[in-house]
């Protein structure tokens, strides 16, 4: 049996069915078609229906901002997340400061960004990245004093300019990229470590007022994480340095040795290799005491930093075992050095009150490739050398030669 359908039940049937579809896909219902759909209900449905549809619309309405509000927390939440997942596993600052921009861009309008460094007592802003429309202006740098990065550098405050009219007056704006278009909303957060404002970071877009305070929000947590994330970057540069580096001495250490001995290598680079070794660190230890030993190695890695010329790099191999790598040098300019750090070494004896103790050390030279072809057939010929040296009376230099 059919049923009769007034005109007024098929329209109210059809707009159950709408909204049965909207709340299906709430996350991307049309406002303006809400709007729509309720002002053409004023001139279809009686003023009670009409009403009472006009509640389920404001209803479906406040749902779909709670439901695209939940889904924009829970995609800064994944921002955040992922951030904190490539801080951890990276320490190199290109990337950290390019993933803050790929993530910043996922959530908001980011036509145009960049991330400026202030670093203690430096006069000038160093710009690694600024990219706009997805091209990076940087690396640059701009004097400290100009523009509102200044500003946030010395308040350690956001500033949100929601239009181009928001511009104070009294500060010129630097303008970023593409001159012949400005931005027209931006957000300059300060990148806090701990107290202390070490740089800015900005989005900017063509827009305005493109950005909400929850965005400002996640800028500043960005901030600290990218702030948090190079900190720890720098630290662990200045420790792998160190790392190869003797803290007696200053000079590099034996890991540097073996390092930048395979570098030259690779390189396919003629080689010299000078390797000495102090005749009396024990019996200055013995009878003056450590505290002199090592002003004993000091004094040698002084005579090796006085003769090493451009290109050559030196190494307090172990103790008081010392090596000179000196790139394209030819035997008889390798000689000349050894006989220079030997030379060095007499006109700086050391002094012990009223005693004068004279430093005197022994050495091997050795050649790559004509010496060896590996790195450890060098240092093997250069130690063959020098133990020769030791059992000729010491003080003295000898050249690695076979049998």
């Amino acid at each position: 049996m059919r049923e009769d359908l007034t005109e007024k039940d098929v329209y109210t049937r059809q707009l159950l069915e709408k909204y049965c579809q909207w709340i299906s896909r709430i996350e991307q219902v049309d406002q303006i078609e809400v709007e729509l759909t309720a002002n053409e209900m004023k001139t279809k449905l009686p003023e009670a229906d009409s009403v009472l549809h006009g509640r389920v619309l404001q209803e479906i309405g406040n749902l779909h901002e709670k439901v695209t509000e939940m889904q924009r927390m829970s995609e800064h939440m994944k921002i955040l997340h992922d951030l904190s997942h490539t801080f951890a596993m990276t320490f190199d600052v290109n990337q950290i400061l390019w993933k803050a921009f790929e993530l910043v861009s996922r959530v908001m309008r980011a036509d145009a960004f960049f991330i400026a460094f202030l670093n203690e007592g430096d006069s000038e802003f160093q710009i690694p990245i600024s990219v706009e429309s997805g091209v990076n202006y940087g690396p640059y740098t701009i004097p400290y004093g100009q523009g509102l990065v200044t500003k946030v550098i010395e308040s350690g405050e956001t500033i949100h300019l929601r239009t181009m009219s928001d511009e104070p007056s009294e500060i010129e704006i630097i303008r970023w990229g593409r001159e012949e278009v400005d931005t027209n909303t931006c957000l300059f957060v300060p990148l806090m470590l701990g107290k202390q404002v070490i740089g800015v970071i900005s989005v900017q877009s063509y827009k305005e007022f493109a950005y909400k305070q929850d965005d400002e929000e996640l800028l500043k947590i960005i901030g600290f994480q990218v702030a948090s994330a190079v900190e720890n970057a720098r630290l662990y540069e200045r420790l792998y340095q160190m790392s190869f580096q003797d803290e007696l001495t200053g000079l590099s250490n034996y890991r540097a040795f073996h390092r930048d001995l395979e570098q030259l290598m690779t390189e396919g680079r003629p080689i010299a290799l000078i390797m000495l070794d102090s005749d009396s660190l024990k019996t200055v230890n013995d009878r003056y005491g450590h505290h002199l030993g090592d002003e004993l190695i000091r004094r040698v890695a002084d005579a090796m930093r006085a003769v090493a010329e451009d290109g050559d790099t030196t190494y307090r191999y172990a103790g008081d075992e010392f090596m000179l790598l000196s790139p394209n040098a030819t035997l008889e300019e390798a000689k000349k050095k050894a006989c220079a750090i030997r030379d060095y070494l007499e006109e700086f004896p050391l002094i012990q009150e009223d005693a004068c103790i004279p430093i005197t050390v022994s050495v091997g030279i050795a050649c790559y490739p004509s010496d060896a072809n590996t790195g450890d057939g060098l240092k093997r010929a250069a130690d063959e050398a020098l133990y020769r040296s030791k059992r000729n009376g010491k003080n003295c230099t000898t050249v690695y030669a076979v049998g």
